[in-house]
This record gives structure tokens, sequence and C-alpha cells, in this order.
């Protein structure tokens, strides 16, 4: 090879790797931007209802509820157990057609056993929505925010998957009904936009009681979540369910930022419960 082709092959690489770390540096620097775009919800997340439970607001005696509390029927339900269920707005009483409103009447069967109390726990995955508004104290969850998605995690495992990089919900031949539902999203500002469809049919939670919402296969999840100061976040969920409601149903759920723990601990109260009941309280064991 002569000292000219040399020195031209030189020049190429040395030109093809310029190029090449600029356009690294470039991709890099936009990512930098796109990420300092989003909010920051570094953290550990809770209800405002798994709050009042630590702070043992419901461990006094609640009168009965009225004719149109979300649970009507409590026999053998703790007072605790009872207020903090009371305070569930996913666990009130839908805007139903006349329709689904006779269906609804005399339904007081859960876990499917009839004329059952309300049980103090339900081991098992929540699910979708009610997994958004656990009332549990180690159900707090962790948000990953990034451009091409924004992840909901949860102590027993659950993923919620919020796309937000432009991709549309799978095609029906791709689309099939989850606990979860499939979901994807869009920034407005600071507020995360989820649209979420292909929910399970069935109870909103997972286990029956009287008035609970019974969901169709076409109920649609539209929320619109958004840090409101350092150590408040809220969920504004509507769910549409035209085959059962005559208008869509809205419910406003607030967060805490948790303090005193450093990291999310895992959680299954099928094995290793940490919070076994005691004298008809739930307590905190160690792990």
């Amino acid at each position: 090879m002569s000292a000219k082709t040399t020195v031209a092959v030189t020049t190429v690489l040395s030109v093809t790797l310029g190029a090449s770390i600029a356009y690294a540096q470039s991709g890099a620097s936009a990512r930098i931007h796109e990420f300092a775009a989003l909010p920051d919800w570094t953290g550990l997340w809770e209800t405002e209802i798994s709050v009042a439970v630590l702070n043992g607001e419901f461990d006094k005696a609640v009168a009965a509820p009225s004719a149109d509390a979300a649970l009507p029927s409590t026999a053998g339900a703790a007072p605790a157990e009872l207020g903090f269920l009371n305070r569930m707005q996913l666990l009130g009483r839908p805007p139903y057609n006349p329709e689904w409103q006779r269906k609804s009447q005399g339904v007081a069967t859960h876990v499917g056993v009839a004329g059952a109390p309300p049980p103090l726990k339900v081991c098992g995955k929540a699910g979708f929505p009610t997994v958004m508004e656990s009332p549990v104290p180690d159900m707090e969850f962790q948000a990953f925010v990034t451009p091409e998605e924004t992840l909901f995690l949860f102590p027993d495992g659950t993923a919620r998957h919020i796309r937000t990089d432009g991709r549309p919900h799978p095609g029906p031949e791709d689309l099939w009904p989850t606990d979860l539902g499939d979901s994807i999203g869009h920034w407005e500002g600071a507020t995360l936009v989820i649209d979420t469809i292909a929910r399970k049919a069935g109870p909103i939670a997972p286990f029956f009681m009287p008035g609970i919402a019974i969901l169709s296969e076409q109920a649609h999840f539209t929320e619109r979540v958004t840090r409101i100061d350092a150590n408040s976040m809220q969920d504004e969920m509507t769910i549409d369910d035209p085959k059962r409601f005559v208008h869509p149903w809205k419910v406003t759920i607030r967060y805490k930022q948790v303090s005193g723990i450093d990291r999310m601990l895992p959680t299954d109260c099928t094995e290793n419960d940490r919070n076994p009941i005691v004298n008809g309280k739930v307590t905190l064991a160690p792990p």
C-alpha cells in the first residue's frame, strides 16, 4: 500500500469515526433533553387511605353506612376494615343503566361464598383499576418515567406498562383481555394521560360484594396522573362502560410519597405474609 493510499484510508476512517461519535453525542444529547422534559416522580407512593390506616384513623368504631354507601351489607367486618373500604371510591356504586341496576340488586356473594361477610384480606393480585387504589400499607407503588413508557411497579409483582412513544393499541388480532388491560399514553405538560382498554370483564375488584361494579369487556379507562406538590400525586380516573353505565364514572385517587423506607419490599400474603391478622387487626411483621 502506497503512502498516499495509507493517508487516504486513514482520512476516511477518521472522518467515519468522527461522524459516528458526533451522531452518538447528538443522540445522547437529544435523549438527555427528552428525560429533562419529563416530570420527576422518583420515590414510593401510597394512597391517602393507606396513610390513614397507618395513622390509626380507622381504629375507632364507625357508624353504620347509609343506604347509598359503598358497602350496604358489612356483617362481620372489623371497624377498621369497614372504614377504609367505605373510603375506597372504586368500591362505590357505579352509574349503572336500569338493566344493570336491576341485575345488581341482591348480589351478596364474594370469593364464591354466598352470604359471607367481606374478607379482612384478599390474597392475590388486585388487577386494574383497584391496584391504583389499594388501602393496604405495603402495596405502595414506584413510578419509572422514560420517554418511551412509564412503569408503575407494585410489591406483588404487578407492572403497569404505559407506552408513550406514539404506538397505538394492538390490532384486534393481537388484543385480548387481561387483568391490567392494554395502556398507552401521552404527556400534556406534566400530566400523563393514560388510555386503557381490553380489561377483562367482571368485578372491578378481585372479590364480590353487594353493589360492587361489574364491568363489561367494553370498559374504557382514561386517567390523568399528575404530581400536585412535592409530596402529593393524584389520578383523575374516568371509567366509561357504554354497555352498563348511563354516564362515565369519575373518581379522583390521591397519593402521598412514602417516607421512612428506602426501597420497595416484595409482598405476597399467600406466602411469607407480612400482614397477619392478630385479634381482628392487620399487623406489620418483619419478612
